[in-house]
């Protein structure tokens, strides 16, 4: 429930879930973009989008600049703010690199011994080893999960751009933010974990965006992914649900309630959408009943 997608499913048997989102729906070119990930165990799965405008942005629409009004949030620069709007909206956090600031591969790993690194926020901490972190030429760029660093963030003057989608593994993310005393809501959705399967939409919704409010030059995408996602099914029995519960609801009650939570009912198994890790068992399944 740490995004509004999440919040409009999870209220899906009282109001009607709009699936509305304007999203890109061009083709995305392949982007050859050196990249090594030593750690597919810790991020099974990250993408890269190149992107480049023609023009710096000065204005935002009125769904955007209301996100900065209302709420309310601080101004970065453009490519920054969509980043921190799509992540409200759909919880996959992302991160924006300059790309000019890119000079070299761009690797995924855990460090082998301390080294200072100056974060976006102008920062100095210290890294410990065995910590993950993306790096250039063995420099830390980015605190994974957690927050970038000051030498590849953007301004506003940026009109190219790296976008980093990627779905860390919780245990990897969990407690750094605390540890190294950072302010991130990424690691704080990263530590509760992020629905693996949200990326493209994230991608697509990112762009769309920026063409609301610039022309764009040039748009590729890298994939770099190392599982596929498996689908969690658990055996289902509306009767033995009501005796979990203590319950008389009939099969058709309990079979809504599961569809507008969007899990898939197939005769006695239950199909767990992707975004729910929570759900293991039998067990899970009725309190989800019981909270509606």
């Amino acid at each position: 429930c740490l995004s509004l997608l999440g919040l409009a499913r999870d209220l899906n048997f009282f109001f009607e879930f709009k699936n509305n989102l304007n999203i890109y729906e061009g083709q995305l070119k392949d982007f050859n973009f050196d990249f090594i990930n030593h750690e597919p165990n810790a991020c099974p799965e990250i993408n890269f989008l190149y992107l480049e405008i023609e023009n710096e942005v000065n204005s935002y629409k009125d769904y955007l600049e209301s996100y900065f009004l209302d709420l309310p949030n601080n101004k970065v620069n453009f490519f920054t703010d969509i980043s921190n709007y799509v992540s409200y909206e759909l919880g996959q956090p992302t991160h924006c690199y300059d790309f000019s600031s890119i000079q070299g591969t761009l690797e995924l790993k855990k460090i082998d011994k301390k080294k200072d690194f100056i974060t976006l926020q102008d920062e100095k901490i210290t890294i410990d080893e065995d910590d993950l972190v993306f790096s250039i030429n063995d420099e830390i760029v980015n605190l994974a999960g957690i927050m970038g660093g000051r030498g590849t963030r953007c301004n506003d003057k940026t009109t190219k751009i790296l976008l980093e989608c990627a779905h860390f593994r919780p245990n990897e993310i969990l407690g750094k933010s605390t540890k190294y005393g950072l302010n991130s809501d990424a690691s704080h959705k990263f530590e509760r974990f992020v629905d693996p399967a949200i990326q493209e939409l994230a991608i697509k919704r990112f762009i769309k965006i920026v063409e609301e409010h610039a022309d764009i030059k040039e748009i590729k995408l890298y994939k770099n992914s190392n599982t596929k996602h498996s689908e969690r099914i658990i055996e289902f029995n509306p009767s033995k649900i009501n005796s979990i519960l203590g319950t008389r609801l009939d099969d058709k009650k309990i079979i809504k309630i599961l569809n507008n939570l969007f899990f898939d009912t197939i005769e006695n198994k239950v199909r767990v959408p992707s975004f729910r890790n929570d759900i293991l068992n039998e067990n899970d399944i009725a309190e989800e009943i019981a909270r509606v």
